[in-house]
């Protein structure tokens, strides 16, 4: 019997080192590192949907607290597209406000809603962390 030729293997054709990256990798580091340069401050008086849920994401739990109020009107215009629903901005801090001042208004206690009010306005004008994976 002739085992000569078992254990083979004709697919590698040249030898690779290990230190090679991909280029696609440098590319999409490149533009990570662009991103994160650019430092925007959060502005809980005109937030977009889609800031709100980037920060739910990047762990920012104190806007799972209350939900944004979006007239129904609104979300009509822009034929419930949540693309479009998306960049729609809102006033939270305005709201929270509304709600807290409607609820004193019928004597019913305000004081989760004044908590939540506390952590907005400890969100508000902060720098968004760039460096924060949301794709994770």
């Amino acid at each position: 019997m002739n085992i000569l030729n078992v254990g083979q293997n004709y697919s590698i054709t040249t030898a690779a080192s290990g230190n090679k990256m991909p280029t696609e990798s440098i590319a999409v580091e490149k533009n990570i590192n662009q991103n994160n340069s650019q430092t925007t401050k959060i502005d809980m008086r005109n937030i977009s949907i889609d800031e709100i849920n980037t920060l739910i994401k990047s762990g920012e739990s104190a806007l799972l607290d209350v939900v944004p109020f979006i007239p129904l009107n609104v979300l009509e215009q822009y034929n419930n597209d949540p693309e479009k629903i998306g960049k729609i901005k809102v006033d939270l801090i305005g709201q929270v406000e509304k709600s807290i001042d409607f609820k004193k208004s019928i004597g019913e206690n305000t004081d989760f809603l004044s908590g939540v009010l506390s952590k907005f306005k400890d969100l508000d004008g902060k720098q968004l962390n760039g460096k924060v994976d949301i794709l994770a």
